[in-house]
């Protein structure tokens, strides 16, 4: 069995148990130096001291102060009777030193100054009722026993220090862990707002397409009846990839619903064209290397048009304008429309989508008639 492994299971012991076999040790030692020794006055009175000595030993972390206290006084009381315990006799001193280890060790407060004062008149007292020296050997007694109890005192103070550094390490990472699920929280709702007014759209615009299919029918136009019918298909697909994503977001952590991927500037096309079949006239210009994107980019410029168009067609435009410039580190967008109204309700949420990825988002009226969205992000991670 490794050091490490035994020191363990006695660490597991339990505290008092684990100070009785100690105070049994030293008393067994006590006793064992004192039928070995030549007598040097009434053996049975020094046998009968060492076995009190258990008990304060027992209990040295209990009540480090009174069991010091009773230590000293036992070996202060066996010296009239013709005791000589702490005369001749090596384990009481080891003893002794344990409890002045435990005095620091364990014990704190104003009690422990007065315990520490009482314990060294009660060394002092033993010297001099005992006759064995003067102020020499007195100050050098003193010098010897104060060691053991600051040693007590710099591991007490070690370990809660340490106790203390771990207390503020896990307060730490409680809070980090706390802030983390709130902003996990917050986005989740802030996306899941987003994703549900995505849907509100696509399913609006699924009405209005719906409607103009009985009029082609009416028209003799069977061919624009089922490009509308198309139109719709793929709204609808799109509002179910929106709401799958949506619940997505809404479960809970340790779930992995399987997502459709997210739109993007590859999905442009067809969304223009969606908005083309509402009665919107729709130009479409792009410009510059065109290169794939960021991710988050690449959906938040989806968005940002996606948005500007429908808000177009909510009020009442009848043309727009898309510009795509992808220049050597931005991406440029601009939605011009000739719309009655003013900015969408979603456009703080686009100003907070765009200044995500480190971009600018404006938003004005145009002169006479018209408004006019633009956007500029960044196409590398060095921008973002």
């Amino acid at each position: 069995m490794s050091f490490r492994r035994l020191y363990a299971r006695v660490q597991a012991l339990d505290p008092l148990l684990l100070d009785f076999l100690l105070a049994a040790v030293i008393t067994a030692a006590a006793i064992g130096e004192t039928l070995l020794r030549e007598p040097d006055g009434s053996r049975a009175t020094t046998i009968v001291a060492a076995l009190a000595l258990m008990f304060p030993l027992t209990w040295r972390r209990r009540d480090p102060v009174l069991a010091t206290i009773v230590y000293l006084a036992v070996l202060l009381a066996e010296q009239p009777f013709d005791g000589y315990l702490f005369q001749t006799v090596e384990g009481p001193f080891v003893g002794l030193l344990v409890m002045l280890y435990s005095l620091g060790r364990h014990a704190d407060g104003r009690r422990l100054w007065v315990g520490l004062g009482i314990v060294l008149a009660l060394v002092v007292a033993r010297l001099l009722v005992g006759n064995e020296g003067g102020p020499g050997e007195v100050f050098w007694l003193v010098v010897i026993v104060l060691p053991p109890f600051l040693a007590g005192r710099a591991l007490r103070g070690r370990v809660a220090l340490e106790a203390e550094l771990r207390e503020k390490a896990a307060q730490a990472e409680a809070a980090r862990q706390t802030r983390a699920e709130v902003a996990a929280d917050e986005e989740r709702e802030r996306i899941a707002a987003d994703l549900q007014v995505e849907v509100a759209d696509a399913v609006s615009a699924i009405v209005v397409q719906a409607k103009t299919v009985a009029g082609s029918l009416e028209a003799g136009e069977p061919r624009r009846a089922e490009e509308t019918f198309a139109q719709i298909e793929a709204t609808g697909r799109e509002a179910l990839a929106e709401m799958r994503r949506l619940l997505g977001v809404l479960r809970h952590d340790g779930e992995r619903p399987e997502l459709v991927p997210q739109p993007g500037l590859a999905r442009l096309a067809a969304l223009v064209e969606r908005v083309r079949a509402q009665g919107i006239e729709v130009d479409l210009s792009v410009t510059g290397d065109e290169r794939p994107t960021l991710p988050g980019v690449d959906l938040t410029a989806y968005r940002v048009i996606q948005d500007a168009l429908e808000a177009a067609a909510e009020q009442g435009a009848s043309c727009a304008e898309v510009e795509l410039h992808y220049g050597e580190r931005d991406l440029d967008l601009a939605v011009r429309d000739d719309r009655t109204g003013g900015a969408s309700q979603r456009l703080p949420g686009l100003r907070d989508r765009v200044g995500l990825y480190g971009g600018h988002l404006r938003a004005d009226r145009r002169e006479g008639r018209g408004f006019a969205l633009e956007s500029r992000l960044p196409l590398s991670e060095a921008g973002a």
